[in-house]
């Protein structure tokens, strides 16, 4: 069915790029010693980390990523810690972090076979460090790829013609950049071979 939501103009649409590009090249997660560790209890931690993962929240107020359901959820699963006393420390939040971060691309289970559970905390210390700076590179890959569609909004002119003077294409572009991104995820964790996706450079005798 049409959107009437996606008729967004180029005008507006290189504004909203722009601001996003600026926004995301200037943003970080906290570092260890920025995460609270006095306890916090979880309408604190959704708060905190709805502040500091406010990128990844939903348009509409009923759909958010972050809620106390999906934290005891990575508690009965044992993706994290049990809280001490319905208090939430820093070892606490920093694996929070991680799994709110990776939850919008990965499974429970994938992600589960990446972090290290039950870590001492200067080994999750270490992998949370590495983390961010992970979480900045991407951000920068993001950036670049931002840039190149706004210059496409403002350049080309068979997509100006093509696409009415809305921003369909932006979605377009951006929901197979998603779709390509997921199935390399998919690929990469389940270790599947890659030979059945390569075609050999041989020679067919006529």
């Amino acid at each position: 069915m049409y959107n009437q939501s996606m008729e967004i103009n180029r005008k507006t649409a290189d504004a909203w790029i722009s601001y996003w590009e600026n926004y995301i090249g200037n943003y970080a997660l906290p570092t260890w010693e920025q995460i609270p560790d006095f306890g916090l209890y979880m309408e604190q931690v959704i708060t905190f980390l709805k502040n500091c993962l406010n990128y990844m929240e939903r348009s509409t107020n009923d759909d958010s990523v972050i809620t106390a359901s999906a934290i005891n959820n990575y508690v009965r699963k044992k993706l994290m810690p049990q809280p001490v006393k319905k208090r939430y420390y820093r070892t606490h939040i920093a694996y929070l972090i991680i799994l709110c971060a990776l939850k919008q691309s990965l499974s429970i289970a994938e992600i589960q076979s990446m972090i290290p559970i039950e870590a001492g905390e200067e080994e999750l210390k270490k992998f949370y460090t590495d983390f961010t700076m992970q979480h900045k590179r991407a951000a920068g890959y993001f950036i670049e790829r931002v840039r190149s569609l706004k210059d496409m909004i403002v350049n080309d002119k068979d997509l100006h013609d093509i696409f009415k003077d809305n921003a369909t294409e932006i979605v377009v572009d951006v929901a197979l950049i998603t779709s390509f991104a997921k199935t390399a995820l998919d690929k990469l964790i389940s270790g599947e071979p890659l030979a059945p996706y390569l075609i050999e450079n041989t020679e067919i005798d006529p």
